[in-house]
């Protein structure tokens, strides 16, 4: 798994600076730092940032609405405005983009690492409402600080109690919430139930031997209520 990636887009250096400092404290890793909206755009290309915190007025002809409408537009990404400006006319051109947030300068550090949280958090919310476009989600470690996983890396989600765990080849990650909760956070069709207590990945499955399904080296057990469904989802020749 890898922190989130923040591309910077500021035309005053030392905010810029600050703004880094502070999301490398929270453990949140910047993929650069830009001035101008062109600039930013075509780094964008290269670089794939997980979010984008953009400064509307920025030194180049591109102002940060306009280099943000392309973001979105073309990559989907989330962008986060940065404005000395609160004036109805500039608020309503931003909203129009539908900017994961909006951030008033001066802010506080809390104030940047909540909006961070926000964007992402509706995100992950929002993703099974909406075809899926990207091949990783984003897991909470603690209340600041998120870290991507890419979907083909869980083997299976597991639910114990009030408990779901996202099972990986190299670690468990433990979620007090419901296994329906995530897996439908997931909104992703290779995702399948094969017990009460399972929900594997079909891409992850490497062999079937009864009712026991191997995911590499791990291995859940498939219950006949659920087998029709899972065997149905594979392509068997036999």
């Amino acid at each position: 798994m890898t922190a989130i990636n923040v591309l910077i887009v500021e035309d005053k250096v030392l905010i810029a600076e600050d703004i880094a400092a502070k999301l490398r404290k929270h453990g949140l890793e910047v993929a650069g730092i830009y001035d101008t909206g062109e600039e930013a755009m075509e780094a964008v290309k290269t670089l794939r940032p997980d979010l984008v915190l953009m400064d509307i007025e920025l030194a180049g002809a591109m102002d940060g609405i306009s280099a943000a409408h392309v973001m979105t537009q073309e990559h989907d990404i989330p962008v986060i405005y940065l404005s000395d400006f609160a004036d109805p006319k500039t608020l309503d051109r931003a909203k129009k983009t539908q900017p994961a947030n909006y951030l008033t300068k001066p802010f506080n550090e809390n104030e940047l690492v909540r909006a961070i949280d926000i964007a992402f958090t509706n995100a992950n919310t929002h993703a099974a409402k909406r075809p899926l476009k990207k091949d990783h989600v984003f897991l909470r470690e603690d209340n600041q600080v998120f870290s991507r996983l890419k979907l083909d890396d869980i083997l299976y989600l597991k639910a114990e109690r009030a408990y779901c765990n996202i099972v990986t080849e190299a670690r468990e990650h433990t979620f007090s919430t419901s296994m329906n909760h995530i897996w439908d956070q997931l909104g992703h069709d290779d995702f399948v139930r094969a017990h009460r207590s399972y929900v594997v990945n079909l891409n992850r499955i490497t062999s079937l031997d009864g009712n026991v399904i191997h995911l590499g080296k791990k291995q859940v057990q498939m219950s006949d209520g659920f087998r029709e469904e899972v065997l149905g989802r594979l392509k068997i020749i036999r």
